[in-house]
């Protein structure tokens, strides 16, 4: 729907395009195959759906394309666009959708417009934002559950470089929580779970946490969500020496470096992009971490019940320990896989499991 509106734009004139939210690449692409004389930029906060634009830009010869790793407009960027196509999140949340249009206009040449498809319940926010910021509606056409507008809104309200604060838009709320009598707080984001009540799968791999003992060395916490599981480690005792925030989406890791830098600036953190947990061991060295924690969400067809407990058992110190929390039928699956580590705690209830295991020291 929103590429059918684009293609009378798509002429010699389009020198630079951002795709954002770009996905597996399908809009920037085929953008990218009809203007072959213009730069398109493909973004995306997801680093698998960046990996795969990637991918298929190779795929297809599309050599005028780069993909990137950031969130919605998230600065720096070379220059100005002719050009920003947006297939809006329905998740992302009014916040989000203000934020972008106030930030559009600084990313825009002076007759550059916005292009986005919208689901129904967000396009009179859209329409409204547009025309009382002072910009123009140029084009919208509507279907039964989407609507695109083509848009040039006003002058930029702020610069993207002088952004004080690059999470404020997504923050939902500040609240308190409590896992096993271990209270802290955090900012919570929209369009990630856990913001308002800790999930039973957060509650099994919470109670396992005051049944570690202290860890002053390296953690590493994968797809660590708003950062509840990161807190309740630092919270019960010793910092550590450093926390390694690694997963693919980058709003989730920002988030919880955010909230462990609020707990306390003496933690000293690292954000890791991949697309499965198993990679963990080509980036990081081995026999370097003293904690791991894992939640797991599969990607399908994948061989990830092999390739985690191998990187575990690659990363993981003789002696250290490896939390996992997941639904039980994933857990039972990795549970094959864990030759060389002793059970130390496990848990399990509705559908979920959690479970703690030490790293054996080889023989």
């Amino acid at each position: 729907m929103l590429l059918k509106t684009l293609a009378p734009l798509c002429t010699d004139r389009i020198r630079r395009v951002l795709d954002v939210g770009c996905g597996a690449g399908a809009l920037g692409l085929a953008i990218a195959a009809r203007c072959p004389q213009a730069s398109i930029v493909l973004a995306d906060r997801d680093f698998l759906a960046v990996s795969f634009s990637a991918h298929n830009a190779r795929l297809n010869g599309l050599k005028n394309t780069a993909a990137i790793w950031r969130l919605m407009l998230e600065a720096p960027h070379e220059a100005a666009y002719d050009l920003i196509v947006c297939n809006f999140p329905a998740k992302a949340g009014e916040p989000v959708l203000k934020d972008f249009l106030q930030k559009v206009p600084s990313l825009l040449k002076p007759e550059g417009r916005a292009a986005l498809v919208i689901v129904n319940p967000l396009a009179r926010c859209c329409r409204e934002l547009v025309l009382e910021s002072g910009g123009e509606i140029l084009t919208e056409e509507n279907s039964t559950e989407h609507t695109v507008f083509h848009c040039r809104c006003s002058a930029p309200i702020r610069s993207l470089d002088a952004e004080a604060n690059l999470l404020l838009p997504y923050i939902r709320r500040r609240g308190a929580f409590e896992v096993s009598k271990i209270s802290y707080s955090l900012d919570t984001v929209w369009n990630i779970p856990d913001f308002d009540t800790i999930s039973w799968r957060l509650e099994l791999a919470g109670r396992l946490m005051p049944r570690l003992p202290s860890a002053d060395g390296c953690m590493v916490f994968w797809e660590p969500g708003q950062g509840h599981l990161p807190l309740l480690a630092v919270a019960r005792g010793n910092l550590p020496r450093r926390i390694i925030l690694a997963g693919r989406d980058r709003l989730a890791l920002l988030a919880s470096e955010h909230n462990l830098h609020a707990y306390s600036g003496m933690v000293e953190t690292e954000i890791l992009p991949l697309c499965e947990p198993g990679a963990l061991s080509e980036a990081l060295e081995p026999a370097s971490v003293d904690l791991l924690v894992t939640d797991i969400n599969p990607i399908p067809r994948s061989a990830w019940n092999k390739h985690l407990p191998l990187a575990a058992a690659a990363l993981v110190k003789p002696g250290g320990f490896w939390m996992a929390v997941g639904r039980s039928s994933n857990m039972a699956e990795l549970m094959k896989n864990t030759k060389g580590w002793f059970i130390q705690s496990n848990s399990r209830s509705r559908g979920w499991r959690a479970a703690v295991l030490e790293r054996r020291a080889p023989r």
